[in-house]
């Protein structure tokens, strides 16, 4: 019961804070798409076929998880004998098979649409902050028909230096002109997150790749999916 009351407080809490921030940062891979199993595969296919280097499920979740794909590939070919290997032509190969996998955006649930789409309806921005590349999340998002309920994307493409560094999150914030605090961030990577805290952002961690005891010392609220009924 003491489990239950508190997740119920907490919910509440969430759900109060919901109701009068003004803008809503939404993490891609892993957040708004539930897609960390369809990367894991992705990257240890590209891995295995182009750089000769076996890596297990475990290990892309413990080592890899919340990376941008180029830092990945880059790790990764430290250990290929094709060390040399155009990372461009890797990252290519990557949007690629993602795009050939998730052609339908099925890894958006209707959960998380309507979530995004609620939240528009009240009023607050809505923004994705993401490291992944424009060439995969644009066209996701749009398949998925929430294009126009999302006012910016922030890729991987607008900054110089991606999560763990917060520019990802100062940008989104100046494109939709909303202070960090009156804004949420939902993300599922210890990357993601400190990169949103370290922009001022009260963030909300998605169970994933994390669990909940690292969820719970670097965030300030635990959920386990975007969920329409958080508001009201």
């Amino acid at each position: 019961m003491t489990e239950d009351r508190s997740w119920l407080d907490a919910s509440a809490q969430l759900k109060s804070q919901l109701d009068t921030t003004k803008a809503i940062l939404l993490d891609f891979n892993g957040t708004l798409s539930d897609d960390e199993e369809l990367l894991a595969s992705v990257v240890r296919d590209i891995s295995a076929n182009e750089l000769g280097v076996a890596i297990s499920r475990d290990r892309y979740f413990r080592d890899f998880a919340g990376f941008t794909e180029a830092r990945m590939f880059g790790e990764i070919a430290k250990e290929s004998d094709n060390a040399g290997i155009d990372t461009d032509y890797l990252l290519r190969q990557f949007n690629s098979a993602y795009m050939e996998r998730n052609h339908d955006a099925a890894t958006i649930s209707e959960d998380a649409r309507t979530f995004v789409e609620r939240a528009n309806s009240f009023g607050k921005r809505v923004a994705v902050v993401t490291a992944a590349s424009r060439e995969i999340v644009a066209p996701t998002i749009d398949q998925a028909g929430l294009g126009s309920f999302i006012d910016h994307i922030v890729a991987l493409e607008d900054v110089i230096h991606s999560k763990p560094d917060p520019s990802c999150y100062l940008l989104a914030l100046e494109r939709i002109g909303v202070d960090a605090s009156d804004a949420l961030a939902f993300e599922d990577s210890s990357t993601g997150i400190r990169a949103a805290r370290d922009a001022g952002l009260l963030t909300v961690g998605v169970r994933g790749s994390l669990n909940d005891d690292k969820l719970a010392q670097l965030t300030d609220f635990v959920i386990d999916e975007l969920n329409p009924l958080l508001l009201s």
